[in-house]
C-alpha cells in the first residue's frame, strides 16, 4: 500500500514576518526616545541660559491696575528677572507690595518699584514729568473728533481751525505732546493729562478761548 507523503514542519523562523509585526513597536519606541531627547535638551539649554544670565527675584504685577488700586496677594508675584534690567528701587518681596496703593496705572508683568506707591518719595506725577514740562488736563470734549485709542507715553499733535477762515489757516498749534495719563477707556478717554511746555499751554488756551475747533492727531512711534 502506497504511504502518504508528509510535509516536514518548517523550523526556520520567518524573520521578515516577525520584523513586520514589530514595526509599530519600533516606531513607538523611536517617538518616545525622540521626545525624551528633546526634553533633556530643553532642560539642559535652559540651565545653561540661566547660568549664563544671572537673575534676581523681583515683584511684578499679575494684572493691569489703575492708579489708586490697593494691591492684594493675588495681584503680585515673585519672578526671576535678568539682573541687568531690574531698575533701582524694585521690590524683592511680595509683602512689601500687598496692601499698598498705586500712585500710577500699571500693566501686567510690570516690575513694581518703591516709588510706584502713594506716599513714597518720587511717587507723585510731578516727579515723573519730563524736564521743563508741566502737566495739563485736556478734556476730550474740547475736540471736534474722538481721540484715537491711547496708552500712556503716546504723543499727540493738536490741529486748530476757526470757523469762517480759509482752509489755508488750518494748522498744528501744538506738536509732540506726551500723554501722561487719561481718565476713561483707551478708546474713549474722557480727559487727557498732557506734558506741555509754557508755549504749548499758551497756544491751547488761546485757541480754546477764541473759539477754535481742535483735532488730536496721534503721532507714529519713532523707529
Amino acid at each position: 500500500m502506497e504511504q502518504k507523503k508528509t510535509t516536514t514542519p518548517e523550523t526556520t523562523p520567518n524573520w521578515a514576518g516577525g520584523f513586520r509585526r514589530r514595526i509599530p513597536f519600533y516606531i513607538l519606541a523611536a517617538i518616545i526616545f525622540g521626545l525624551l531627547a528633546a526634553l533633556l535638551a530643553f532642560f539642559y539649554l535652559d540651565r545653561l541660559r540661566r547660568e549664563a544670565l544671572p537673575t534676581e527675584q523681583t515683584v511684578v504685577l499679575t494684572t493691569d491696575l489703575d492708579a489708586g488700586s490697593q494691591l492684594t496677594s493675588e495681584q503680585v508675584i515673585l519672578r526671576a528677572v535678568p539682573a541687568d534690567v531690574i531698575p533701582h528701587g524694585a521690590l524683592g518681596d511680595t509683602g512689601q507690595a500687598v496692601g499698598r496703593v498705586l500712585a500710577r496705572p500699571m500693566k501686567t508683568n510690570e516690575i513694581i518699584l518703591r516709588s510706584d506707591f502713594v506716599g513714597e518719595a518720587g511717587s507723585g506725577l510731578s516727579a515723573r514729568l519730563p524736564d521743563g514740562r508741566w502737566a495739563m488736563v485736556f478734556p476730550a470734549g474740547w475736540l471736534v473728533s474722538p481721540v484715537p485709542s491711547l496708552v500712556p507715553g503716546d504723543r499727540l499733535d493738536l490741529m486748530a481751525y476757526q470757523a469762517g477762515q480759509p482752509v489755508t489757516e488750518v494748522g498744528i498749534i501744538v506738536s509732540n505732546v506726551e500723554v501722561l495719563n487719561f481718565r476713561g477707556t483707551p478708546a474713549e478717554p474722557e480727559r487727557l493729562t498732557l506734558a506741555v511746555d509754557i508755549d504749548q499751554a499758551t497756544a491751547v488756551l488761546y485757541a480754546r478761548t477764541n473759539g477754535f475747533s481742535l483735532l488730536a492727531l496721534l503721532k507714529p512711534e519713532a523707529n
